[in-house]
């Protein structure tokens, strides 16, 4: 390309701001995919396909129960001594999660127009899911069977409390972050929907924990 037809054709560089004249890097412009209603679709469209997955993954637990208690090999399904655990304390757990859920979804919904009820709605929720993992680690403890003398149910029944409080853990973690971003300026002010798609996990949680109450404890 020549000298003179050059000017025509150069690419105007952004001007610098801040501290340009002193050699840092700055952002001329915010990245358009780091805007609120992008990220509100991302963290929507991400969900869905996480809970989807889920899904298929906590149904293969309900079918190994099926499963395993239809065949009943050896009679080896509730080995002599394995009873079904206590229900009251199930329901304890499930009555937790649930109230952890339900106060996380009414502080999402007032988290733009009232963050400071919001935030306490986010205490009070993360407060409910440790109650409900203390829970849980008790029944563990409790069981009234020894999961490492196997059988079919022992080993469902662990398997899937096991995992389902794994993802609890990590749920509560995420929803640390959230009470962290609740500040004027936080991540949860400037993306308010990101937030409340989060609660369609914990949601998703409970519902799992319903489910899980009804078989392992009834069926």
């Amino acid at each position: 390309m020549s000298q003179g037809t050059a000017p025509e054709h150069q690419i105007v560089e952004p001007q610098l701001l801040g501290f340009a004249h002193k050699g840092m890097p700055t952002l001329a412009a915010r990245s358009p995919e780091w805007s609120p209603e992008v990220d509100a679709r991302v963290a929507r469209v991400g969900t869905r396909i996480w809970i989807g997955a889920d899904v298929f993954f906590f149904v293969a637990w309900f079918f190994a129960f099926f499963y395993l208690r239809a065949l009943n090999n050896n009679y080896d399904w509730l080995p002599p001594g394995t009873t079904h655990p206590t229900r009251g304390i199930g329901a304890i757990i499930l009555l937790l999660v649930i109230v952890s859920a339900g106060l996380y979804w009414a502080g999402a919904r007032v988290i733009v127009m009232q963050p400071a009820t919001a935030r306490l709605f986010f205490w009070l929720a993360l407060a409910a899911g440790i109650l409900c993992f203390a829970v849980q680690i008790y029944e563990f403890r409790n069981l009234g069977f020894d999961p490492q003398m196997g059988g079919g149910f022992p080993s469902v029944f662990v398997g899937l409390k096991g995992v389902w409080l794994f993802q609890l853990v990590g749920a509560l973690l995420w929803l640390a972050t959230h009470i962290a971003q609740t500040y004027p300026s936080g991540d949860a002010m400037i993306r308010p929907k990101s937030v409340v798609t989060f609660g369609n996990f914990m949601v998703f949680l409970a519902a799992i924990a319903l489910v899980s109450y009804v078989v392992l404890y009834f069926v």
